[in-house]
């Protein structure tokens, strides 16, 4: 019996919930991050409370090295940085799109190094009806995470798999499913590559 991969998935809402349960579906033992306690426990409760097999823990100091710690291995990381919000400024955006889940990212790779893994960012959607500025500031995003993925597949590439999903109007379980096939042993052709999706 093969081993249950340990999926670590960072992320909010609706998209949260929807890759937690395509994964737990495959069988695999997750953990998750969230930047708001009542997000965390709301998903949580969707997914049938907190188990052996699903656990999450608040953004914070520490947090990526507890959760890591307590899957015992991390098989694939899952990064979906948040949608921009109106009014938000570009160096918010930015710092919420980029620099948070790029130190995410690395910090994963440097993890799997060892044993190999899977690497996966889903950059935030382009299709929500923002102002110029964020829509701007979205498609900035997600071209630095597109670099970013392209680094990091060139740095143990016999190791590990680094991809970019670009939803356009794409549904979360649509995205999930998406998540899923590169996650798994399909996906292991594909590497540095980014992805758009749409319904």
């Amino acid at each position: 019996m093969l081993p249950r991969r340990r999926v670590l998935i960072a992320g909010q809402g609706e998209w949260l919930e929807a890759m937690a349960r395509t994964f737990l579906e495959d069988g695999a033992i997750i953990a998750l991050m969230s930047t708001a306690q009542t997000d965390l426990e709301r998903v949580l409760d969707a997914l049938g409370g907190e188990q052996s097999d699903r656990f999450g823990q608040v953004v914070g100091e520490g947090c990526f090295e507890a959760l890591v710690a307590r899957l015992g291995r991390l098989d694939v990381l899952v990064c979906m940085p948040p949608q921009a919000v109106a009014g938000q400024s570009l160096e918010a955006c930015l710092v919420a799109q980029v620099a948070g889940p790029g130190a995410l990212l690395k910090a994963a790779c440097a993890r799997m190094l060892r044993h190999g893994g899977r690497l996966l960012a889903v950059a935030p959607p382009l299709s929500s009806p923002l102002p110029s500025q964020e829509h701007h500031g979205t498609a900035m995003a997600q071209a630095a995470l597109g670099e970013l993925i392209q680094r990091l597949a060139l740095r143990a590439p016999d190791r590990v798999r680094a991809n970019l999903l670009c939803p356009e109007g794409s549904r979360p379980d649509a995205v999930a499913e998406c998540a899923r096939f590169l996650a798994g042993g399909a996906g292991r052709a594909l590497n540095g590559q980014i992805l758009h999706l749409t319904d």
